[in-house]
């Protein structure tokens, strides 16, 4: 029977060491996002090394084949909110949760980022799931760190493209603004990230 396996990068780095799992990540091929790719390949180490975000690469195994098929990657993020991106009845949530900037006449959360979030696409082991059963192991996997420490919302970020506005849309997340790109964010199109949201009511 198969079954979905999660690891995080710092526990590999430690039981299997840094060259290693350089090579496991070395496999990792998203041709449709290079940001994606990028991450995985080149920064995913050293972000969780410095504490930056933490990355946990998601395996299928069944018996003894196991495939490395994915990776989401998550860390903490500050964004603001005005009244006039949400719903009154989100923005209610907001004003409670969040701390508001006289200045600016915004909201300032606090909340989880998913960072990074992507299959790989080597050997075509992309088949083997989907985005959004990779992007639901992230939303439990934050949901369960805020049952422990408190919080309700969660943040991410993704590139102006419809068919990705749509997916996060599709799976209870909420547009609300823009970001422009940092200088340092050169494998994404545009100038500017769709900034969305998530709330949990219970």
């Amino acid at each position: 029977m198969s079954e979905f396996k999660q690891f995080n990068l710092s526990s590999v780095l430690k039981q299997l060491g840094e060259e290693r799992t350089k090579e496991i990540l070395s496999s990792f091929v998203c041709p449709i996002n290079k940001d994606v790719e990028t991450f995985c390949r080149t920064k995913a180490i050293e972000f969780s090394k410095r504490g930056f975000a933490q990355t946990y690469l998601v395996y299928w195994q069944e018996a003894d084949e196991k495939e490395f098929i994915g990776y989401y990657t998550i860390a903490m993020k500050h964004f603001s909110v005005c009244k006039k991106q949400l719903s009154n009845k989100l923005f209610s949530r907001v004003k409670q949760h969040g701390t508001y900037n006289i200045a600016t006449g915004e909201y300032i959360i606090s909340a989880p980022l998913i960072a990074q979030l992507g299959k790989n696409f080597d050997r075509g082991n992309d088949t083997l799931i989907s985005g959004s059963e990779i992007l639901q192991m992230a939303i439990d996997r934050i949901r369960g760190i805020q049952r422990e420490i408190g919080g309700k919302f969660l943040y991410l970020e993704c590139e102006e493209k419809e068919k990705l506005i749509e997916f996060y849309e599709a799976n209870h997340f909420v547009s609300f603004g823009k970001r422009e790109l940092d200088r340092d964010e050169t494998d994404l199109e545009g100038n500017y990230l769709i900034q969305l949201l998530q709330y949990r009511e219970v």
